[in-house]
């Protein structure tokens, strides 16, 4: 007996479209069985292994919502074993019911030991405070001394940054003029 299967991870129904085999006939593992709706696409059902469908035991294209792992039909490795599934039909105790969810286990108790006493915290030691000394901002030729390898003051389009990747393309790209001419892009 093979149940609807989900066809996607979120599958919970679906709808038997369409069987693209009759019962006595035999498929192969790959094969398109049937054609199952889904809520997001049409999706055909393949056969996991070789076998001969028995009996159907859902009709198709009546449009109803299948839940999956409903029995949908019977299948046998045998060709000659198809003839014992003519009248078979299936009892309704055999549909899965609703899975209930599994009750949780009481969380079991454990007896908490004697307390043991905390260990004596040691004796806070006073350390002496750090004394800063005050330093004064050191004067501003220095600071713009510091700063001039890197920020030129010149106004072109915006001050220019002196980084080592602007040295490295300029002089890259003052190559590319000399061997094979003109760029069409600004110098850098």
């Amino acid at each position: 007996v093979v149940g609807m299967l989900a066809l996607s991870p979120t599958m919970e129904t679906g709808i038997l479209a369409e069987w693209y085999l009759s019962e006595g006939q035999a498929f192969s593992a790959g094969e398109a069985v049937a054609k199952i709706e889904t809520d997001k696409a049409s999706i055909d059902f393949e056969a996991q292994d070789d076998g001969y469908i028995a009996k159907i035991l859902t009709e198709a294209g009546t449009g109803a919502d299948i839940a999956v792992g409903t029995p949908i039909m019977v299948t046998v490795e045998e060709e000659d074993d198809v003839a014992a599934f003519k009248d078979f039909a299936l009892e309704e105790s055999a549909a899965p019911a609703p899975v209930a969810p599994a009750p949780e286990p009481a969380p079991a108790v454990v007896e908490a030991a004697a307390p043991t006493p905390p260990a004596p915290a040691p004796a806070p030691v006073a350390a002496p405070e750090p004394v800063a000394e005050a330093v004064p901002p050191p004067p501003m030729e220095d600071m713009i001394a510091a700063v001039a390898p890197v920020l030129s003051t010149g106004w072109g389009d915006f001050a220019k940054i002196n980084s080592p990747i602007v040295k490295t393309l300029s002089k890259q790209q003052a190559e590319y003029i000399e061997k094979y001419g003109t760029t069409g892009q600004v110098p850098l």
